[in-house]
């Protein structure tokens, strides 16, 4: 079956079966309509490993995009943001690695899932696609079977993401009206949240001003998420605590704005995603958090409880392992980890 449109170069099209009823729905609209809200991207300069991918997935009733191109790619992303990229490395102009590093570096895209398509085979090629934010390959010559495996299952990982920012909001809003109702037996100057930045830095308590914008190179920068990260690990190995993002070192409040995310539903969306994609699913009932108010400036508050398991940071191919000592976080190396864990254990 022939694609229309992906013998010219640069096309992009969306998947339509031949036959449509008068109101436009197509067969396969009507027989698998709970996934025709899922969008995959498919791109590759070859437009018969397009139709090979096409037929492999049409099946499953997503909504298909195709581009032919890094740029179109990059172009259709921002405009119908997908639930998944299939990413071809190889190609002219921008290769998949620069366009998943463009993907990633701006915020209306770098939450889609990406999963590169390729004929290499090397360590090093798999792990600069897994650097660059990349979540599984997918290779070259296609086996059907796998392609329908991979892709299923970071549907199904982007759909339970959606679930579970569905949930935190539900619970942030019950957390709202609680905190409504005891501000209404407190005085303003006795809020919790006011006392603990009041009372600076400890080891249960740190302050970020920003969860990935470095305000000194005004751009985004991976060492500005880890830094937090790293920190919501420490809590979880260690007695749990409080990070509070949005106030500097000094107890001033910045806010959520200087991290230049559209509205505060994308700000949790990345915090969700970077807590699940660095530190795991596992750890999730340990960590809570919301945007809370102080200042007339809104501000990410995460609460740790200690995890009864140990908890490492993923970034990359490492993992790495924190503890709180005094105000600060430290990592520690793997004999330490070993005797520390085993210690704990028996406290």
């Amino acid at each position: 079956m022939r694609l229309p449109g992906l013998n010219a170069p640069g096309a992009i099209v969306e998947w339509i079966a031949p036959m449509t009823d008068e109101s436009g729905r197509t067969e396969m609209d009507v027989n698998t309509a709970e996934n025709k809200h899922v969008s995959i991207l498919m791109v590759d300069d070859d437009p018969l490993n397009l139709k090979v991918l096409t037929e492999t997935i049409k099946g499953l009733g997503y909504t298909l995009l195709a581009a032919r191109s890094g740029h179109d790619a990059l172009r259709i992303a921002a405009k119908a943001h997908p639930t998944l990229i299939l990413l071809d490395i190889q190609m002219p102009g921008i290769d998949g690695y620069e366009t998943c590093r463009r993907l990633k570096a701006e915020a209306a895209t770098q939450d889609i899932a990406v999963i590169f398509l390729t004929a290499l085979q090397g360590t090093a090629d798999k792990v600069r696609g897994l650097s660059l934010g990349a979540v599984d390959f997918i290779t070259k010559p296609f086996d059907p079977d796998e392609i329908m495996a991979r892709v299923t299952r970071q549907v199904a990982v982007q759909e339970r993401h959606k679930e579970l920012l569905q949930e935190n909001r539900a619970l942030a809003s019950e957390l709202r009206e609680v905190r409504a109702a005891e501000d209404q037996d407190q005085n303003a100057d006795a809020q919790p949240l006011a006392r603990i930045i009041q009372q600076g830095e400890n080891d249960q308590v740190e302050f970020k001003s920003t969860l990935r914008w470095n305000l000194k190179s005004d751009r985004s920068e991976r060492v500005i998420e880890k830094a937090w990260l790293k920190t919501v690990v420490a809590f979880l190995n260690s007695s749990g605590g409080t990070l509070i993002v949005g106030v500097d070192d000094d107890g001033t409040i910045l806010g959520i704005a200087p991290d230049r995310f559209d509205n505060e539903d994308k700000y949790l969306l990345h915090v969700n995603n970077r807590l699940q994609n660095h530190i795991g699913l596992a750890h999730s009932a340990s960590i809570r958090y919301d945007l809370a108010s102080i200042e007339d400036r809104r501000v990410l508050v995460v609460q740790c409880s200690p995890s009864s398991q140990p908890v490492f940071l993923r970034m990359g191919k490492e993992e790495e392992f924190f503890v709180r000592v005094g105000p600060g976080s430290r990592k520690l190396s793997t004999s330490e980890v070993v005797a520390y864990v085993t210690q704990r254990r028996v406290d």
